[in-house]
């Protein structure tokens, strides 16, 4: 006779804290990017009161700080070109450009990388759906 260990209780539990875990690190990032902090790994783990390398394994996560950072960067370094472009010699209107194209390659890159991945999620997804009418 064997014995099956109820273990519903334990993944319900595991669930569970996962979630509060993965909301406590959204809201951390969001209180980050809202007061304007720079949102870096130990910054978001350590308002989480997650461990940083819990935030690399989560892969939404990761990507959205990786997103976020990306956004900061871009921002602080066009500021202080946008406020001063009226005097700007020819040199400087070039590094901006430079760096506004690049920026662009980014953001393509990463728009083609989150696509690819929706993809892959529609295809999981579908195949989930036809092994439910089987």
């Amino acid at each position: 006779m064997t014995h099956r260990r109820n273990v519903e209780g334990l993944r319900a539990s595991a669930q569970k804290r996962h979630k509060e875990t993965v909301a406590r690190a959204e809201e951390a990032i969001v209180q980050l990017h809202k007061q304007g902090q720079p949102l870096t790994f130990p910054g978001v783990a350590e308002a989480a009161g997650v461990s940083v390398s819990w935030l690399y394994k989560n892969p939404e996560i990761k990507q959205w700080i990786q997103s976020l950072r990306q956004q900061q960067q871009a921002e602080h370094s066009i500021q202080p070109t946008q406020v001063s472009h009226r005097g700007a010699s020819e040199g400087a209107k070039d590094a901006i450009i430079t760096t506004l194209k690049q920026q662009i390659k980014e953001l393509k890159a990463e728009n083609h990388e989150l696509r690819r991945q929706l993809e892959v999620v529609y295809g999981e997804l579908r195949q989930q759906e036809r092994r439910k009418n089987v």
